[in-house]
């Protein structure tokens, strides 16, 4: 487990550097597979993307044993109208995936990732693939005490964020906007996903994840309350491999193509 306090007054540490600096291996394969990707990973040869893909119920998840999510069924469009082949490697940890890309492991990165500053000073993004905000996630009722109806309630207190994600940077402003502290807990052991279905259960308190992504969860877990925000709507990209310009090009050209179609709408219907 790993426990960090915010501290406004202290100058924001950033989180793409220690995710660079971090020299970890790959995060673990879900499914019955149960080595990690660094045993497995076999880099795909000639012109086939390496593309490390998120595992949330957004982003690329499984129903029936059939892969499906809102990136994913993107991806697997342009694949097919630009005959592109594409190789998916799920990952569940963000620090690892960013890890691997800035490595050359990987050609791409597609998982939650606002297109913020600070991400963009490391790694090229693509355009903006839609519109997400975070939001915290907690129960209705009052276990651990009064529902956080307002940012500043959150001085002093705990949340939670997926291990390596980006929502480090946002929690770190917002401390130093309220000029006091919040505390920050992560386990490479959770996901967002795993994280908002703790929050349910009162394994955990709260958590910061994509609106989208709790919109999922809180469809199965009605006990949960997403509906404060810890954001401003922010643009969700994917992450390139730096210095890969062609393929950075390539990806706007194809998504703005494939933004106009109805198959578009129809997927953002669907999960968002």
């Amino acid at each position: 487990m790993n426990t960090k306090k915010l501290m406004g007054r202290v100058p924001a540490i950033v989180t793409v550097i220690i995710l660079v600096l971090a020299g970890l291996g790959f995060a673990r394969r879900c499914g019955t597979d149960s080595s990690t990707l660094a045993e497995n990973y076999r880099r795909p040869g000639g012109d086939t993307l390496a593309v490390a893909i998120e595992m949330s119920p957004l982003t690329y998840t499984f129903q029936n044993d059939t892969a499906e999510g809102f990136d994913y069924q993107i991806l697997k469009d342009i694949s097919t109208a630009h005959s592109v082949p594409m190789r998916f490697y799920p990952v569940a940890q963000l620090d690892k995936a960013f890890q691997g890309l800035y490595d050359g492991d990987y050609d791409l990165l597609v998982a939650s990732i606002p297109a913020t500053t600070k991400i963009k000073e490391y790694f090229p993004v693509t355009d903006a693939v839609y519109l997400d905000k975070q939001v915290l996630v907690q129960r209705t009722d009052t276990v651990g005490g009064p529902r956080i109806t307002e940012q500043k309630q959150l001085i002093g207190d705990t949340v939670w964020i997926a291990s390596g994600s980006p929502f480090r940077t946002r929690l770190r402003n917002m401390a130093a906007e309220l000029g006091d502290s919040i505390f920050i807990e992560s386990s490479p052991k959770y996901s967002s996903e795993h994280l908002a279905i703790l929050t349910a259960l009162g394994e955990i308190k709260q958590a910061v994840v994509n609106e989208a992504v709790a919109r999922h969860i809180a469809r199965q877990y009605p006990n949960l309350d997403i509906s404060t925000p810890i954001s401003f709507n922010q643009f969700q990209c994917w992450a390139v491999a730096p210095g890969d310009s062609a393929l950075l090009d390539s990806l706007n050209t194809w998504l703005h193509e494939f933004q106009a179609t109805p198959a578009f709408r129809q997927l953002a219907d669907k999960y968002l």
